[in-house]
């Protein structure tokens, strides 16, 4: 996110617009807006976002806060502010305020300017693009503490590990990381988990465990979504196949928890930071310039889809492509990368095994 900001206010200093921060989102808006001696509304310069481009998380404050909570103080804020276009990075909350936004155009005035959004959140979860920014960032934490984990797992020979993966209701993170670890199983909020597909995997891995009598020296791992499951949870799982396995081999379980949204921005995500906001920059610049607001055609989210950058109309996006319920996309790309996962393994399909016992 300071990348993208970063990127946002250099390219404005060099068009000769003044770039305005609003701190601490709308909230910090709303209730901070004329504090002394410093409010939250900043105009920035270049020396105020030198050296964000390394940084994690976002220098000028996010929260999960939207409009709706006090709509006319947010109109009234951008009108006394003289907000010409507004630039927002964010996850599905700021999708959601976005929307929000469009809707209150035609009772506030002052929301009738371009509005770009560029998604920003390790879940991957905004409709509009096949990828966030940050999402990257999540996937090298998550796969250097698998690695960690799975050194444990191989070590003993006779270990399995049940990681516990962020990532909302989407499945993405632990799926993409169930792939580049070779997991065993991945747990997602898409599939669900059900009783039939436990017993299905506890008889895979007790298989697995009694073919190579602890010579094979990759250990065995199962990733689950946060989401996956209310009742299915990761330490149950872990203790459901520890109860199975009768002796014959270990089960534990691992949360890596806030560890996933830290660290230092990867390569990728700062260079798609900075790349998506110069694009969104444009974008308002030439509709501030010649679109009269009439209509929704200049709010918009920018995304990646395929190897192209697009701007998705936002009514578009929220009524076609948006499963509000579940906070995701309705169609998600890497869908097809699950069934990968479980070929790879050698996870068994619940059509090799019996209907009544899960088993072969």
């Amino acid at each position: 996110m300071n990348a993208a900001t970063r990127a946002a206010v250099a390219y404005c200093l060099t068009r000769g617009h003044t770039p305005v921060a609003l701190h601490n989102g709308f909230p910090g808006l709303c209730r901070h807006h004329d504090d002394q001696p410093v409010g939250s509304v900043r105009e920035m310069s270049w020396l105020d976002v030198q050296g964000w481009v390394s940084r994690g998380g976002s220098e000028i404050g996010c929260n999960r806060a939207l409009p709706s909570d006090d709509m006319p103080k947010t109109a009234w804020c951008f009108e006394k502010y003289k907000i010409e276009a507004l630039f927002i990075v964010g996850g599905f909350e700021a999708f959601t305020a976005v929307s929000e936004l469009r809707k209150a155009r035609s009772e506030y005035s002052a929301f009738k300017i371009p509005i770009a959004l560029l998604p920003a959140t390790i879940s991957n979860n905004v409709p509009g693009t096949e990828y966030s920014i940050g999402s990257d960032t999540c996937l090298n934490a998550l796969v250097d503490y698998c690695d960690a984990i799975k050194q444990s797992a191989s070590a003993s020979r006779r270990r399995c590990f049940v990681v516990e993966t962020q990532g909302g209701k989407s499945g993405y993170i632990a799926t993409i990381a169930g792939l580049s670890i070779g997991a065993t199983a991945v747990y997602t909020p898409e599939e669900g988990i059900n009783i039939k597909m436990l017993a299905r995997d506890i008889e895979h891995l007790r298989a697995s465990f009694a073919k190579d009598r602890g010579q094979a020296k990759a250990g065995k791992l199962i990733l689950r979504n946060e989401h996956a499951s209310d009742t299915y949870t990761t330490e149950v799982i872990a203790n459901m196949i520890k109860e199975e396995a009768h002796g014959r081999f270990e089960s534990r379980h691992a949360i890596p928890g806030h560890v996933q949204q830290g660290g230092t921005p990867s390569p990728m995500d700062r260079c798609r930071a900075i790349r998506l906001a110069v694009r969104c920059i444009e974008f308002l610049e030439g509709s501030a310039a010649s679109s009269k607001h009439t209509d929704s055609s200049d709010v918009v989210v920018i995304g990646i889809k395929g190897a192209s950058v697009v701007f998705g109309p936002m009514e578009t996006v929220e009524k076609q492509e948006t499963n509000w319920k579940d906070r995701r996309p309705k169609d998600e790309s890497w869908l097809e990368l699950k069934t990968i996962v479980d070929t790879l393994s050698g996870r068994p399909k619940p059509e090799d095994c019996c209907e009544s016992c899960g088993r072969r």
